[in-house]
């Protein structure tokens, strides 16, 4: 599988099993643990960038997000372009997207990215999720 797929399989299991089944998740953690990492986080990562936004792809960001925790993969990821096309679709409520980039990149890497983003032509609903990502920041621990 390569990333468009897994993002693909991610947002399908979503849809038809919804992100809060348990057996579901461990059922896509256990295939995706058999992948390279960067494959799995770019992939899951495409699920931010280039899904469909809440409230269709609200189930597909929970799912991935709780993936992005349970798997932690490493890689490398470029912040500024990642979180500049997050922020169009992201779901509020998905917290594990901010921790998890903590985790990778820094919370202060994160943080300042978020600030220097804000100088941004954003829209309204795009400057609620950077203003939401930066909550999180701000009250989640930089550890899964």
């Amino acid at each position: 599988m390569q990333a468009p797929e897994i993002a693909s399989f991610v947002s399908d299991r979503a849809k038809k099993f919804g992100f809060d089944n348990s057996q579901q998740l461990q059922f896509c953690a256990s295939r995706l643990r058999l992948l390279p990492e960067e494959t799995v986080l770019a992939g899951l990562l495409l699920v931010f960038t280039e899904g469909s936004p809440p409230p269709e792809g609200t189930a597909a960001q929970e799912l991935a997000g709780r993936l992005l925790v349970a798997l932690a993969p490493k890689g490398n990821v470029e912040l500024e372009q990642l979180l500049r096309s997050a922020i169009s679709k992201y779901e509020l409520s998905v917290e594990q997207l901010p921790q998890y980039l903590m985790y990778l990149c820094g919370k202060e890497a994160v943080a300042s990215t978020l600030h220097l983003l804000e100088a941004e032509d954003l829209g309204s609903d795009e400057r609620r999720a950077l203003g939401t990502m930066q909550f999180w920041v701000r009250n989640l621990p930089e550890h899964l």
